[in-house]
């Protein structure tokens, strides 16, 4: 008699069951750091304090962007070269297949909610915010923004919002998710791209590459109450652990740009690799992690003393990143 192959929900849901008596790495408690190669069609797992690659996985094509469900089980992958997301098991450093967004093409930003139940993932070709169910790896909803090169995400879920930077359009579409309906349209900048969302949802903040400044929304009106020059063609940005600070990654400056969110201003600055991008915080918030995609490096940056601490070799154009672990 022959048995039915497992589908990939069905593997998922052996996976999680098996969860509880898997080892416990990432790695041995001193965390771990997936890392997105775009021209290497790989992610990369690296092991923080040694800078060594434990693993390296096949992804989909022109891999971008990597989130980790909140109980470190499980890793997607935005393919940006295709229609579809790879799902990782992150203990067992395994691929576990793919999830197929069907019409929704170039994805590229991706976020898991708090709950570990969905990911959200923009996709650039079909200019949507997609929702995908975790448990069953379908998607729920697709949620059309309408704007040029919808490319990274960012949730403040308690407030019951998601919000999209749309780098052709310049601007940032506010989307209501328990409703899945768009509030508007909010005008940032040339080269809307990085965005993040402070810890107290009060605020979203947006690079805008082309336009070398960083907004910043209010959450509640969604009108943009602050705007400052920081130039360098700003990428990315990212919030500290502790609330106070953000991180900004400048790629034609090669240059890390830290900035006091009590007051909006500059505080210090950091030249680093060749076209700085993706940005990753350790959970402590004593240590960033930057893509420097053209360097095929990472380069660790202490945040007490804003001093590079090491550099790691990556693959092929390093992008996104995310942490596993405490």
């Amino acid at each position: 008699m022959r048995t039915a192959p497992l589908t990939l929900s069905s593997l998922l849901v052996a996976v999680l069951a098996f969860g509880s008596d898997r080892q416990a790495d990432p790695a041995d408690n001193g965390g771990l750091l997936l890392v997105t190669n775009k021209s290497g069609n790989s992610v990369s797992f690296i092991e923080p304090a040694s800078g060594r690659e434990v693993a390296q996985l096949e992804a989909g094509p022109n891999p971008h962007e990597v989130a980790v469900t909140p109980d470190g089980q499980l890793a997607f992958v935005a393919n940006y070269g295709s229609n579809s997301l790879t799902v990782v098991d992150v203990p067992g450093r395994a691929v576990l297949g793919m999830v197929d967004l069907g019409e929704h093409s170039r994805p590229h930003g991706v976020v898991v909610s708090q709950d570990g139940a969905s990911v959200w993932v923009t996709t650039e070709g079909s200019k949507h915010l997609v929702e995908v169910d975790v448990s069953s790896l379908s998607v729920t909803r697709a949620i059309r923004t309408d704007q040029e090169v919808t490319h990274m995400v960012a949730l403040a879920e308690g407030k019951g919002k998601a919000y999209t930077a749309n780098i052709g359009s310049g601007n940032v579409t506010a989307i209501d998710v328990r409703s899945g309906e768009v509030i508007g349209q909010i005008e940032t900048g040339a080269g809307a791209e990085g965005i993040a969302v402070t810890l107290d949802e009060e605020y979203v903040l947006v690079t805008n590459r082309a336009a070398g400044t960083l907004s910043v929304i209010d959450v509640l009106t969604d009108d943009v109450i602050h705007s400052m020059e920081i130039g360098g063609f700003p990428i990315r940005v990212e919030v500290t652990p502790d609330g106070r600070r953000a991180l900004v990654s400048q790629a034609q400056a090669r240059t890390l740009t830290e900035i006091e969110l009590d007051g909006w201003t500059v505080t210090r600055t950091l030249a680093i690799g060749a076209f700085p991008v993706g940005i990753e915080i350790r959970p402590d918030g004593k240590a960033a992690y930057v893509a420097n995609t053209l360097d095929n490096m990472l380069t660790v940056v202490d945040l007490e003393s804003f001093d590079v601490a090491m550099t790691i070799p990556a693959g092929a154009e390093p992008d996104g990143m995310a942490w596993v672990g405490s």
